[in-house]
């Protein structure tokens, strides 16, 4: 996919989710008047537009955006890795992307007491606006600097890794679900926050401060990247006419 073309459909499928984030209470609030429903009801009907419609919208936008991502590594060359990576990042952040700004009760349903920061969306949001800015070799584009790629890599590589540690909870619910109980859900909702943390001192180096800091890294090699790309001056062919 040619760069502009992503640039265009990207920014038009972000804006449309961000819009449909926001406008959800609105959207539930609508629903409820149009139906004039009883308070009981209503908090029904809100728990199941909450947690369907929700996930409808998200997982159209996590498909479209994926395949997307898919068509522009191929054009410039870049490892399907990356494509792996995206849908971590994504499942990652679920917490912010289903429980944010929807009804109440949604993220009771999912476990999701509190969530911070969707650190793995800004991950994500940072390597769509690089191939949107990247030009490629479809472009006579330069190759990437080696070492600030190589950062790059491993940075997005720790922070995949840390995202699929953050999915163990889904992980085992969808298994739950699926009919694979081997441990209960809720022994692991918490496991990722209590369990897995350095103590150094009287400190504490946690997966979201450690997060933090790859994001640093990572967008730092990915905006070096970018500002050091050249373009390629492709020598002429005995069959190019010269312009006058």
């Amino acid at each position: 996919m040619p760069r502009r073309q992503y640039a265009t459909y990207a920014s038009v499928l972000t804006v449309a989710m961000i819009a449909f984030i926001i406008g959800f209470p609105f959207l539930l609030a609508a629903l409820a008047g149009a139906i004039r429903c009883s308070p009981d009801t209503c908090g029904a009907v809100g728990l199941v537009f909450g947690l369907y419609g929700r996930m409808l919208g998200v997982l159209i936008y996590g498909t479209a955006m994926l395949a997307l991502i898919s068509a522009r590594c191929r054009r410039t060359g870049f490892s399907f890795w990356w494509v792996v990576a995206s849908l971590l990042w994504l499942l990652a952040a679920r917490d912010a992307l289903m429980a944010g700004l929807n009804f109440w009760a949604v993220g009771f349903s999912f476990g999701i007491l509190s969530f911070q920061w969707p650190i793995t969306l800004i991950f994500f949001f940072a390597f769509v606006t690089f191939l949107a800015l990247w030009k490629g070799s479809d472009e006579n584009g330069s190759e990437p600097p080696r070492r600030s790629w190589k950062t790059a890599q491993a940075s997005a590589a720790l922070s995949a890794i840390i995202g699929v540690v953050m999915c163990i909870p889904l992980f085992v619910t969808l298994a739950w679900i699926g009919g694979l109980r081997l441990i209960s859900p809720l022994s692991v909702v918490m496991f990722p926050q209590h369990y897995l943390y350095v103590q150094i001192g009287t400190h504490f180096i946690t997966l979201t401060s450690a997060l933090w800091l790859l994001l640093l890294v990572f967008a730092g090699a990915l905006i070096h990247i970018v500002v050091s790309q050249r373009r390629v001056d492709v020598p002429p062919t005995r069959f190019s006419r010269p312009v006058l």
